[in-house]
């Protein structure tokens, strides 16, 4: 019962270190951005709206293993001019692959 316990409370632990665990694109704050336009191979275009600085935090865990690349737009929407975009900047990273899986299991006595 006392390893259940021991077990259970370790669990609280851990499981909220996983969640913050994640890799985030960041920038700057940029003043006057609303949003960031993202576009890249394998990426389906997305809209990020930005914290309220003006910088970008977008988790990417769920990102392809391997080289992975993107085009970042800083935008801003306007009430005469509509969305006005910056020029594309590309941001590039690499996701590492998981280990081998263990072979030869097997008890020793």
């Amino acid at each position: 019962m006392k390893i259940m316990v021991k077990l259970v409370v370790l669990a609280f632990i851990l499981i909220p270190s996983l969640v913050w665990a994640n890799p985030f694109m960041i920038c700057d704050p940029q003043a006057g951005v609303t949003h960031y336009a993202l576009t890249g191979p394998g990426w389906v275009p997305v809209s990020v709206p930005a914290q309220a600085d003006g910088s970008i935090r977008m988790d990417v865990a769920g990102s392809s293993v391997g080289s992975n690349s993107l085009t970042v737009r800083a935008c801003r929407s306007d009430a005469v001019w509509g969305e006005l975009c910056s020029v594309s900047v590309p941001f590039q990273f690499a996701r590492p692959s998981a280990p081998a899986n263990p072979a030869n299991i097997g008890l020793s006595p």
